[in-house]
């Protein structure tokens, strides 16, 4: 991945740009915590990093929420342990309502049991707290890198079905029309037991067996047979 560039101005600290451009639509984010002020502090954070950021301190209304986006979150930052629903119930909700969402779980300290579960369960990764700002802002881009490459699985995937069900209807519309000229204009050249009953006629007519006769009316027969 090519180094980050950065926006210099004379006589002030360097400022990265934002993980998500400007010119690039912003990912739909929902953040989930029940400390006020963490919650604050990182929804200006994910703001300024380019992000729709929709903020929660309840698990039972972020189950809500997920249950409710059209389109779907794309991306779910949820912190463990919260009372009434968990994090883990968020996780859950979030994957059954959008198996391509990427969940990343906010992790305190003594929740190692939990934040491994949650990795059992399907979470992209965790963050522990306190946050260290430069490490969660390159998990973060890895996040937007992951969900790009969705994007273009989901939308390669669908153009594969749209594919697939044009060349069916394709083989099906000509299967059809292949029966109806087969019965516009029918056969009627004899097949090639008609031709073989003919050609044994002949070989015992000519070998005596058959009468002139006995030829002639065998003969009418086999091609009344054809021409009915």
């Amino acid at each position: 991945m090519p180094a980050e560039t950065l926006d210099v101005i004379p006589g002030e600290t360097p400022v990265a740009p934002p993980i998500i451009p400007s010119h690039l639509p912003p990912q739909r984010l929902l953040l989930v915590d029940d400390d006020p002020l963490l919650l604050d502090t990182l929804r200006e954070l994910l703001d300024s990093e380019g992000f729709q950021v929709t903020c929660t301190g309840s698990g039972g209304e972020a189950e809500a929420l997920l249950h409710g986006a059209l389109p779907p979150f794309e991306l779910v930052l949820t912190d463990l342990v919260m009372p009434g629903r968990s994090g883990m119930d968020v996780l859950r909700t979030a994957l059954a309502c959008n198996p391509s969402c990427t969940v990343l779980v906010l992790s305190g300290y003594g929740t190692l049991r939990e934040a491994t579960e949650a990795m059992d369960v399907g979470a992209y990764g965790l963050v522990s707290k306190p946050l260290q700002l430069e490490s969660f802002r390159q998990t973060l881009r890895r996040i937007v890198e992951r969900t790009h490459l969705i994007m273009e699985r989901d939308a390669l995937r669908a153009q594969v079905r749209d594919l697939t069900r044009r060349v069916e209807t394709m083989e099906t519309i000509q299967g059809r029309m292949e029966m109806l000229a087969q019965a516009i204009t029918p056969e009627t050249e004899p097949n090639r037991r008609d031709l073989k009953e003919l050609q044994d006629l002949a070989t015992l007519h000519t070998r005596g067996q058959l009468t002139d006769g006995e030829f002639e009316v065998a003969k009418k027969s086999l091609l009344s047979k054809w021409l009915s």
